[in-house]
């Protein structure tokens, strides 16, 4: 996604955030931030499946009106629970829903580069296994270990060892990921690793030019 530029710009560039579940991928967002704009793949889905007219009654149509509740509000723990067990229904959701993310992560990232921000971050915990990859500059995986992973789902949404472990079904495992990534954060560690791993990438990517093409 780099656009081209004039000689005297630096270029732009277009950062994948990725990361196995529980790995702390937020965290590195949440710090990321600090210093550069990052989009929020999951909070820019999340508002078209409940503002978008044609997704919410293709969502409806496929998995009922239990998707949605009272208020309008999209039931995500319905649909989590719905597709995790489900290939077919996740493949359906994902084909519902991504069009219309990508074209708005596309637009609002376009407008963040025009308003002079050289580096836009997106972060997406399914980057890879939605073959999006070909859309940024670089990629950086945030990865954990299995065992740590997994206590840090349990005690964050309070759900038992084999719910995590069909939620990580649903994904590549961490080191599938640290392999097709251009740079990995393992965060194994205290925040302040994680800091200093995130500073660290983050001090590398500002000094890279853009991908050349292939």
């Amino acid at each position: 996604m780099s656009t081209d530029n004039k000689s005297a710009q630096p270029p732009r560039l277009l950062i994948g955030l990725t990361g196995s579940i529980g790995a702390g991928k937020s965290a590195v967002a949440t710090l990321i931030e600090q210093r550069f704009p990052v989009l929020y793949t999951d909070r820019i889905a999340r508002d078209i499946m409940e503002q978008d007219g044609a997704v919410r009654d293709a969502i409806t149509e496929r998995f009922g009106i239990q998707a949605y509740l009272s208020d309008g509000a999209v039931d995500r723990r319905f649909l989590a629970e719905l597709v995790f067990e489900d290939a077919k229904k996740l493949a359906a959701l994902n084909a519902i829903v991504h069009p219309p993310t990508v074209e708005a992560v596309d637009r609002k990232a376009a407008e963040l580069h025009d308003d002079g921000h050289r580096m836009v971050f997106v972060e997406s915990a399914l980057i890879f296994e939605a073959e999006l990859e070909e859309q940024f500059d670089y990629i950086v995986a945030v990865i954990a270990d299995v065992q740590i992973a997994t206590e840090r789902i349990m005690q964050r949404d309070g759900v038992n060892a084999a719910a995590v472990e069909r939620r990580m079904r649903a994904q590549l495992p961490p080191e599938e990921k640290a392999d097709l990534a251009d740079f990995t954060i393992r965060n194994n560690g205290s925040m302040e690793d994680l800091e200093r791993s995130t500073g660290a990438i983050l001090t590398i990517l500002n000094s890279l030019g853009s991908r050349p093409a292939a």
